[in-house]
């Protein structure tokens, strides 16, 4: 199970991809959708932390595993 979770996230892989392509996404949304962001629990703002978390979470996650 280690080396399955050690090779998550790792530069170029498909799951880094797809993180960073979620955290653009919700950029776009809030930044020109207002309708879609007004939907959303905390608004534009809310949308913009979920990028950021979704856009750094690789990142982290390849520190953390390399740290311990």
């Amino acid at each position: 199970m280690d080396v399955v979770l050690a090779a998550a996230f790792q530069p170029g892989s498909e799951e880094t991809a797809l993180f960073l392509l979620a955290g653009v996404v919700c950029y776009i949304l809030a930044a020109f959708f207002s309708p879609v962001a007004g939907r959303f629990p905390g608004g534009s703002l809310g949308l913009i932390a979920l990028g950021l978390a979704l856009t750094f979470w690789p990142s982290m996650w390849q520190n953390m595993d390399v740290a311990f």
